[in-house]
């Protein structure tokens, strides 16, 4: 398979991904949600050095202690955007280290909804409140984009099933049962035929 050239701003690339994985996940949100997810997947093209060496965890306690708002809010923003890109894009990685996808995912959904509940410039408590409540579906959708357009291999099916596993996604269910395979959960009871 060929390598895929962009020919096109990163912002209408990413703009397709984002509206396709949406559709391919049943996934509404507003036109600013979708800006914002559009925005970060750009502003992760070119991350700041370092950027996943500092662990989110103190970023979060760090800002309850800020005296400035602002610094307060680039904290909370920094572990709310940086736990859904990795949840969402690498959530299989995640799945291997010691902490899980759902811590990511709750600390996450904190700092948005903190971030929400903060006094901000041009009403953007809106969007961090929406990224807070659709948190798992926004994973869904950035999950979509891993899946179907980066991280193709020959383990597309272990991952699939696994994100099943993990999201209860129909879409993956219904992409494993076109492949002969039935989504069933691991501890449920076998039956014998």
């Amino acid at each position: 398979m060929q390598p895929r050239v962009i020919r096109r701003p990163l912002t209408d690339f990413f703009r397709e991904l984002i509206r396709g994985a949406m559709r391919g996940q049943r996934v509404a949100t507003s036109e600013t949600a979708e800006h914002y997810l559009v925005s970060l997947l750009e502003r992760f093209t070119r991350p700041e050095p370092g950027w996943q060496k500092r662990p989110l965890a103190l970023d979060f306690l760090e800002s309850f202690h800020a005296a400035d708002s602002s610094k307060k809010a680039g904290k909370l923003r920094r572990v709310g955007d940086t736990s859904l890109f990795l949840s969402g894009l690498f959530m299989e990685h995640l799945e291997r280290q010691m902490v899980s996808t759902d811590y990511y995912i709750s600390l996450g959904r904190s700092a948005y909804s903190h971030l929400a509940r903060a006094p901000q410039r041009g009403g953007a408590g809106a969007v961090f409140g929406e990224m807070a409540d659709r948190f798992p579906d926004l994973v869904r959708v950035l999950t979509e984009i891993s899946f179907e357009q980066m991280f193709r291999s020959d383990q597309h099916v272990v991952r699939a099933y696994s994100r099943w596993l993990r999201t209860g996604s129909q879409r993956d269910a219904r992409w494993l049962i076109r492949r002969g395979i039935l989504p069933v959960e691991p501890d449920a009871p076998a039956s014998r035929h």
